[in-house]
This record gives C-alpha cells, sequence and structure tokens, in this order.
C-alpha cells in the first residue's frame, strides 16, 4: 500500500491520533432539480448504489491510509466509538481495522442501531444529508474518554486529538480537555446547530485547529444575511473566534471555491482544484484528513501569499494536500474514496497539471 513520507527522514511530527466522532453508514438518494427540498416538500429521486460514511470513520480512514497506519506501525490510529449489534457495525469495524486503525475502543452497543444517515445529492452535485440522532454514536460518553487514556502510555506531545460531530458534544469536550492534560494537538469541528452549546463548554478555547465551513463560519460570526460574501463572513468569524482563542488555527472551507487559513494575524485563501465532480459529500473531512496528514509529515500551513487559481504557484503546504485529497474524494460517488492513497493523490495532482514544490513532492517519494 501507498504511503506518504515524512520530510524529516527520521520521523513525523506527530505519530498518533485519537479521535470521536460519528461511525455509521447510510444511502443516497439523487433528487430531480437543483432547488432547495422544502419544508413540506415530497420529491422523486433515485436511490444510488453509493456508499455514505460519517464524520469520524472519514478523516480517520483518510489518514490512516495516508499514513500507514497500524499497531506496529509508524504511525497509530485510535478511534473512539460506537456500533450497533448489526451487520453493519460489523462491517465498518471490519473496514476500520482492514485501513490499519486500532480498533480496541469501538464499542457494540446492545441497545441503539449504528449510525445511519440519508444523504440527498441535487443535480448540480452538492446536497446534505440527515443523520440518526437516537444511534448508538449518540451514546459515545465521557467514560468511553476516560477508559482509553486509562491505558494511554504515549508520548502525548506526538499525538492529534480529532473531536468531531456525531457523538455528544459533553463526550468531544472530554476528549478535547484529555488532549489538553496530555500535551496533544486538538483538532476539533462543530455543527450550526452546536456552536452555542460548544463555546458554553469551552469547545473553541481548547481547540488548537477548528475545521468548519461556510455556513458554520457564519453562525459564529452572527450573520444572518444569507446573501453576504464569503471574505466578509470569514473576517467576522475569526475576529470572533480570536477573542476567544487567539493562538488557534481555524481552516474554513467554501465549496467549489476554496478555503481559507489563518492563524495569528494571517489569512490566505488556498482555490479548489478543479476537477470532474460525482459527489461532493465527505469532501470537507476528506479535505480536513489531508491536512492533518500533511501536518504529520511536516508541511507548513502556509506559503506567504493567496492564489486565485490553484495552478499559480507549486504546492507547498499542508492545506494544498487537503485540497489535493478533497479534489480526488469529489471523484467518486462514495463518501469514502477506496481507491484513495498517496499513488493515487500524486497521479490526481499530475493528471491536473499542477506542480509540486521540492518539499511537497518529498513526501510522495515512496509512492
Amino acid at each position: 500500500m501507498s504511503a506518504l513520507k515524512p520530510l524529516n527522514t527520521n520521523s513525523l511530527c506527530f505519530n498518533h491520533i485519537v479521535g470521536t466522532g460519528g461511525i455509521g453508514a447510510g444511502i443516497v438518494f439523487s433528487l430531480d432539480g437543483n432547488h432547495t427540498l422544502g419544508r413540506n416538500e415530497s420529491r422523486l429521486g433515485d436511490l444510488e448504489p453509493f456508499r455514505d460514511y460519517c464524520k469520524q470513520h472519514i478523516i480517520m480512514h483518510y489518514i490512516a491510509i495516508l499514513l500507514n497506519a497500524g499497531d506496529n506501525a509508524v504511525f497509530q490510529s485510535f478511534p473512539i466509538g460506537k456500533v450497533g449489534n448489526d451487520i453493519e457495525g460489523k462491517r465498518l469495524k471490519e473496514m476500520m481495522n482492514e485501513a490499519g486503525m486500532n480498533i480496541k475502543f469501538v464499542s457494540v452497543s446492545l441497545e441503539s442501531p449504528t449510525l445511519f444517515s440519508v444523504c440527498f445529492l441535487y443535480s448540480d452535485r452538492s446536497g446534505g444529508n440527515i443523520t440518526s440522532s437516537n444511534s448508538a454514536s449518540n451514546l459515545v460518553n465521557e467514560e468511553d474518554i476516560n477508559l482509553f487514556f486509562d491505558d494511554y502510555q504515549l508520548d502525548g506531545k506526538k499525538g492529534i486529538v480529532l473531536a468531531v460531530p456525531e457523538v455528544p458534544v459533553e463526550t468531544r469536550i472530554k476528549l478535547l480537555q484529555k488532549g489538553k492534560e496530555f500535551g496533544m494537538f486538538n483538532v476539533g469541528s462543530v455543527l450550526s446547530s452546536e456552536i452555542a452549546s460548544f463555546e458554553k463548554q469551552n469547545g473553541f478555547k481548547l481547540t488548537d485547529l477548528l475545521a468548519i465551513n461556510i455556513d458554520e463560519a457564519q453562525r459564529i460570526a452572527g450573520i444572518e444575511d444569507k446573501n453576504s460574501e464569503s471574505a466578509d463572513i470569514v473576517e467576522k468569524c475569526i475576529s470572533k473566534l480570536k477573542k476567544m482563542n487567539p493562538q488557534m488555527i481555524v481552516l474554513i472551507t467554501d465549496g467549489a471555491n476554496g478555503c481559507y487559513c489563518s492563524r495569528d494575524n494571517q489569512l490566505e485563501f488556498t482555490p479548489a482544484i478543479k476537477t470532474k465532480v460525482v459527489s461532493t459529500a465527505g469532501a470537507g473531512d476528506a479535505f480536513l484528513a489531508g491536512t492533518i496528514t500533511g501536518i504529520c509529515c511536516g508541511l507548513p500551513l502556509f506559503k506567504g501569499y493567496s492564489n486565485t487559481e490553484s495552478n499559480q504557484s507549486p504546492l507547498q503546504t499542508a492545506v494544498e494536500l487537503g485540497t489535493a485529497l478533497a479534489s480526488l474524494s469529489v471523484t467518486s460517488a462514495d463518501t469514502i474514496h477506496e481507491g484513495a492513497d498517496a499513488a493515487s493523490v500524486y497521479k490526481h495532482i499530475q493528471q491536473a497539471g499542477l506542480t509540486m514544490s521540492d518539499d511537497f513532492s518529498k513526501i510522495f517519494s515512496n509512492k
């Protein structure tokens, strides 16, 4: 299996990740028409043979594959979660294990089924999803986090915490607190509906890198005008977040336009890599996974300037690796592109006609 290598040939910047978030599956409908599904509307759509997965699984899968995770490997992956005592739960655990994740802390609930979602796609291939709230993932609690750390013997300064939606906010806060306790690099994301609760529980203060989309950024910024420009939303969102946590890195994805990265007084825009889109579902999670992977390999977050087109300058940053993985992910109908690895990302970059800096290309040298 093809894996990326660190810029520093001695070691990765981070050698393990501990995550919590949704583990589940679902179905995909392709709807007729592009107009947004109405409150009382019934609409026909094709039930697709696509596979839909949930946030933690998507992100941890790509990281595990790209860094060749395994119990005795250079990089280790520890998902914390729950699945139901059902066929889907068993399949998902097997898939995670095959990707190199240590599934010791993915337990089986006898009370609730595996998390299930219904993804819907419009004609332009954008869309959304509805996810069950009464699932096994909703039962992941603070004790599950404590159970992992009761036996934690790794160097926290070499570890990443990943706290993402589809498990309760309180559980993610506990993981972020443990991350701080052990000196880990805390990565989190939050849904629009969770922002008030996340803020109240000091989630933003506990987060080193926050990954959100433009809609979530608008909610954080407190902007109600749906016609607001992305640049205005980003500016006001970051301004508010800086008041809570001045050191936090903020990633804001803006769909097909690209993404923004902010840290201290730096703000950099990275355009999306254009490709033939089959489905955008899971692209944001792939972007975060690629960015985290780039950070582990030692790629910088910033190159010092913004581009308006992806081919304006050689790829250099962890954010651009995230952008490349997201671009590859949308060529698959499934929310996890099971063919994505270091070799396929490298090939995708070449086919897009993009160049790479010397350091960026070095991480692919064992492709």
